[in-house]
């Protein structure tokens, strides 16, 4: 764990923020490559990755704050402060993607093989998102006795609450997931006839897998929404099940719709 990377005078130098720097830098890039083999215009494809960057970065700090009201209720301006962490992946996917389609068609860009280009971007990303929350001491998990258990520092969120217990490296599970389905996607990525079919695929295999990951993680109690004598479903497993049954029927209709419908 170490959130501050460099301290000098006023500069404050986060590995969180620095993370999140990595995953669109490198994610535009990609970005960029799979815009040159599908023959999109790269200067507009530039422009729908910035529109969709800022919609999940606000999608994402609003939905956390949303889910945190009672800390903020009386501290309304650190709703901004996004240095210190606090974003809720799937209200920046929902954000972004819903930005980015409707961003690809104002610039004329046929908004599936867009959603396919940045497919593979998506998923690194997360990759470096959640190595920024292990970095960050945030999202993590549950009290374990795995070898591989980690122990934060004292003053971290985990040492408050659990002391000297290892935790499950909850955020790098999900990290190793975000590497993963990126390099199944990069690898597959021609295979993919149908535009759109590929990002909604991610979607489907990524919320599929994040349901048994959260189950390592600890959650504040009003996140439990569902109480099994077995098992406790948080409100992001939940979520979960949604996205990946609504992927599944999007997969459907862009395949139903793909011989009578143009590529875009």
């Amino acid at each position: 764990m170490k959130p501050e990377l460099l301290h000098w005078g006023f500069l404050h130098l986060r590995s969180y923020g620095v993370m999140m720097a990595v995953a669109f830098l490198v994610g535009t890039a990609l970005g960029m490559a799979e815009a040159r083999r599908l023959k999109l215009d790269e200067d507009k494809l530039i422009n729908v990755i910035l529109v969709t960057l800022i919609a999940s970065i606000l999608g994402a700090r609003a939905l956390y704050v949303i889910e945190h009201l009672q800390e903020f209720r009386h501290e309304w301006g650190s709703a901004l402060a996004l240095w210190q962490g606090g974003l809720t992946l799937y209200g920046g996917i929902a954000a972004g993607t819903l930005a980015g389609l409707v961003a690809a068609d104002r610039f004329g860009l046929p908004k599936w093989l867009v959603a396919d280009a940045l497919t593979p971007s998506l998923a690194l990303g997360t990759m470096f998102g959640r190595i920024g929350c292990f970095l960050n001491g945030c999202c993590y998990g549950r009290p374990t006795t795995l070898p591989w258990g980690v122990k934060f520092p004292h003053d971290s969120f985990a040492a408050l609450e659990f002391g000297d217990t290892p935790v499950q490296p909850s955020q790098l599970y999900n990290a190793a997931v975000g590497l993963l389905l990126f390099l199944v996607l990069w690898a597959a990525r021609k295979r993919f006839r149908v535009p759109g079919v590929m990002f909604w695929t991610f979607i489907v295999v990524f919320a599929l897998v994040r349901i048994p990951i959260d189950l390592t993680r600890t959650w504040e109690a009003e996140a439990v929404l569902v109480r099994l004598p077995w098992v406790e479903l948080t409100e992001s497993q939940l979520t979960s099940l949604a996205m990946a049954g609504f992927g599944a029927l999007m997969i459907l209709r862009l395949r139903r719709a793909a011989p009578a419908a143009s590529p875009a």
